[in-house]
């Protein structure tokens, strides 16, 4: 009876972990899909800050007379190039933040497997004990 038991137990161990390995997977698409659209809205942020700057600094350089000069070019440029770098840390960031979920996704897909393993060879033991071959 004790054995039955334990075969038992280790099956459903396994089929505990492949379900708490499944949901870990949708945690883990879930919590990229934010981090997603958390990338998408600071570049739009990021754009929105360039046209803003771009409009302050024409409007500035037009209030001085400088609006035809060449500081004000210097300056779009100096702008395009914050909001370049800005988008180019978001992108990175989501690179690696892409990578670790792909990695927390592989983790969980690889521990549902180790349980299964181990109910199996849980299950395993139990047929190969001598009380059991015993008895049968």
């Amino acid at each position: 009876m004790a054995m039955a038991l334990t075969a038992v137990g280790g099956i459903l161990g396994a089929i505990g972990a492949m379900k708490q390995a499944k949901a870990s997977e949708k945690a883990e698409k879930a919590r990229q899909r934010a981090m997603q659209l958390d990338a998408l809205r600071k570049r739009r942020e990021v754009a929105r800050e360039a046209v803003r700057a771009r409009a302050t600094a024409l409007s500035n350089a037009s209030s001085q007379g400088a609006a035809e000069g060449s500081a004000l070019q210097g300056g779009y440029a100096q702008i395009s190039g914050t909001a370049t770098r800005n988008q180019l840390a978001i992108n990175q960031d989501e690179t690696l933040g892409n990578k670790v979920f792909e990695a927390n996704r592989d983790y969980a897909k690889a521990g549902g497997l180790m349980a299964l393993g181990q109910g199996i060879s849980s299950f395993g033991s139990v047929f190969s004990s001598q009380n059991f071959l015993r008895y049968t």
